[in-house]
């Protein structure tokens, strides 16, 4: 049996830049060998490792845009990672590697490009980070989830939409994911409330200050995030139509979307993408000052989701603009068919030029 070329997909940071990659294993994974390099301890470790997904660890440096004795450090951790990550490329021999950010690619893109190996980044954001920046230099391609990034990558970029859940093979056990999260005797409406891979603090303090009312008119599932990120004096909430994770597998939390009447989330592009696919009519809460922002203006202009300012967003605002679109069924079908058409499926098109990049290599 002929051994299979080998594919390095790499990122971290958030989950937000694992789950498009993962996206690329699955549709691939007959045809390739799969190795994912990330950090020593990331949040993607975990994500990858249950996938069952061969990983391999390289030091992280971060540059900081502004004046920082970590600087100095982080620039001697990128030195010691290209190194790393150049014997790591000699041993797999790999045909491409794929990044959709995080720092901890940055020192791999590089010694790839010394040893000849293309690279493809794909840039989610509107706004590119500066890692992709970094990275565009030694890429062979760019892909782009929106055609306004072009602009920021010149003739190396390709608009393609972004990498989720093939919704014609998506499937799951509606009994058990009913059973699992309490909601067999469902009578009311269903709301997820999701703070990002970390969780909001702000989302987690305004959910918890608008419970009693929305209890009321919903069901709640609420992903907080970490420990860190909880709202000290609210653990012990107990109410029978709302239920709080601290995090959830993907499968789950993607069959847990596909059910849900309202979902209220942070503006990652990951989740953005999910949301945009199960056509869910959706409240977005960007972060305040960050590339978020970008993201939720694209929403916005195509008037596919309600967005909310954070800085001047309070309980009583909330719960008025979740009431409304529940019993708005025409507001509903507008955002559900809206939203539908802000993102493209790029899943097709990545992996035809995956394809055809490892194919002129040969």
């Amino acid at each position: 049996m002929n051994k299979k070329d080998t594919i390095i997909l790499s990122g971290g940071g958030t989950g937000g830049s694992v789950t498009p990659l993962l996206q690329i294993y699955y549709e691939l994974h007959n045809e390739f060998d799969f190795l994912f390099i990330g950090t020593y301890s990331g949040l993607e470790k975990g994500i990858i490792k249950k996938e069952g997904l061969a990983y391999s660890a390289i030091l992280s440096g971060k540059w900081r845009r502004y004046f920082s004795l970590k600087n100095l450090v982080d620039i001697f951790l990128i030195f010691l990672a290209f190194w790393q990550s150049l014997f790591l490329l000699l041993k797999i021999k790999p045909k491409i590697i794929i990044s959709v950010g995080g720092f901890v690619a940055v020192p791999l893109s590089w010694a790839a490009w010394v040893l000849g190996i293309p690279s493809i980044v794909h840039q989610q954001d509107v706004l590119p980070g500066l890692a992709n920046k970094l990275m565009s230099k030694t890429a062979k391609i760019i892909t782009v989830t929106f055609p306004e990034a072009k602009k920021y990558y010149g003739s190396k970029a390709r608009w393609i939409g972004n990498l989720g859940p093939d919704l014609n093979n998506f499937k799951f056990n509606k009994n058990e994911i009913l059973d699992k999260y309490q909601l067999n005797n469902l009578r009311l409406p269903l709301i997820i409330i999701i703070g990002g891979g970390t969780g909001s603090s702000f989302l987690n303090k305004l959910t918890a200050e608008s419970l009693e009312e929305l209890l009321l008119v919903s069901k709640i599932i609420h992903i907080s995030g970490s420990t860190e990120r909880d709202i000290k004096g609210n653990e012990d909430i107990d109410y029978e139509n709302y239920l709080k994770l601290e995090f959830i597998n993907h499968p789950d939390l993607l069959a847990l979307m596909s059910l849900a009447d309202l979902v209220v989330s942070r503006c990652g592009l990951a989740t953005l993408t999910e949301l945009s696919f199960f056509k869910k009519p959706t409240i977005l809460i960007p972060m305040p000052d960050s590339h978020q922002e970008y993201n939720a203006q694209e929403f916005e202009k195509k008037e596919a989701a309600i967005i909310l300012d954070q800085k001047k967003l309070n309980s009583d605002d909330f719960i008025k603009e979740i009431k409304l679109i529940l019993n708005n069924d025409e507001l509903k079908n507008k955002l559900s068919q809206n939203i539908f058409q802000v993102i493209k499926n790029g899943n097709h098109e990545m992996t035809n030029l995956i394809k055809e990049i490892i194919n002129n290599k040969k």
